[in-house]
């Protein structure tokens, strides 16, 4: 579950995100809409405590963000439009390194490396650099 209370972020003068807040339970899919520059990625960063909140509060499964965003990290997956990744980097190795910042060793590791390219219909593609894969592969 996600709670969002009152949650505002500001650049210096410009106020990115205004006093925003919602809840979403356990197992619901949700959709972050807006124009361009209404503060979606601006939430998401600080839903994902890469950013912080210049006022507010996030809580994650009862975890406040602001107060342990490593453990929020390492539950919570997150997949900004543009990756920050190599595009020279292969599907199965950019997994790899996604499980091991999660903290998942040894062979669980790998299983959950090949669960992740089941899941995605990306078996086939394991082995490709990301860079040639199509947007909605990547």
């Amino acid at each position: 579950m996600i709670e969002v209370q009152s949650l505002t972020r500001r650049f210096a003068n410009t106020t990115a995100v205004d006093d925003v807040s919602f809840r979403i339970g356990s197992r619901e899919i949700v959709g972050l809409l807006g124009h361009n520059g209404a503060g979606k990625t601006t939430i998401m960063r600080m839903l994902s405590g890469y950013l912080e909140p210049s006022a507010g509060s996030i809580a994650i499964d009862g975890t406040s963000v602001s107060d342990n965003p490593q453990s929020i990290q390492r539950v919570l997956g997150y997949l900004p439009e543009n990756l920050p990744v190599y595009p020279e980097m292969l599907v199965a190795d950019y997994l790899d390194y996604a499980a091991t910042l999660k903290g998942i060793e040894g062979r669980g590791r790998l299983a959950a490396v090949r669960e992740a390219l089941s899941a995605t219909d990306l078996l086939h593609k394991a082995l490709e650099p990301i860079g040639i894969l199509s947007r909605g592969f990547k």
